[in-house]
């Protein structure tokens, strides 16, 4: 009788265990998405752009350069802006309400470089070898890539990596 019991115990752990890895596999595909959110300039001054808080977000500011990349021209207070922000809680885009974004793109193959300084890499697909620069807050992520592996990446309207993540 008591191996029995020790049994059913040790098939529930592990099925608790089972369902627990499942469940964080699970979160980890879901996390991939970009979450879009809606929410106005506080502030402008000093060379940085601060964004009114709301539902999924914190304080944030970027620096006014950055905004200029990504297509925020001349912010004023009170304008809308629609952020979208990756699964690490990276801004990776910007726009005024409105204004779409320029297009951005997703292309998948094997990295085959990635600059020592996370500023430039290399895919390889069936459309050949594609060079592109990094955006400074997703170059980070290529620690976790190696060349030769599976990659997918969202490049922008100007041909920078602004979110790369393993492809299987």
């Amino acid at each position: 009788m008591r191996p029995i019991l020790v049994s059913i115990i040790v098939m529930a752990v592990l099925v608790g265990f089972a369902s627990l890895t499942l469940a964080q596999e699970a979160g980890q595909a879901e996390s991939r998405t970009h979450r879009h959110l809606m929410t106005m300039v506080e502030k402008v001054g000093s060379g940085i752009v601060w964004f009114r808080p709301t539902a999924g977000l914190e304080h944030r500011a970027v620096s006014l350069h950055k905004a200029e990349r990504m297509g925020l021209y001349d912010p004023e207070v009170g304008d809308e802006v629609m952020l979208v922000i990756d699964e690490n809680n990276l801004l990776i885009d910007l726009h005024k309400k409105g204004h779409r974004s320029g297009g951005h793109r997703l292309i998948t193959g094997k990295l085959t470089y990635a600059d020592p300084f996370w500023e430039v890499i290399e895919i390889t697909n069936a459309d050949g070898k594609q060079t592109f620069a990094m955006d400074e807050s997703s170059g980070s992520k290529l620690s976790m890539l190696h060349e030769g592996k599976l990659v997918r990446a969202e490049v922008n309207e100007d041909n920078i990596v602004i979110d790369i993540y393993p492809s299987h």
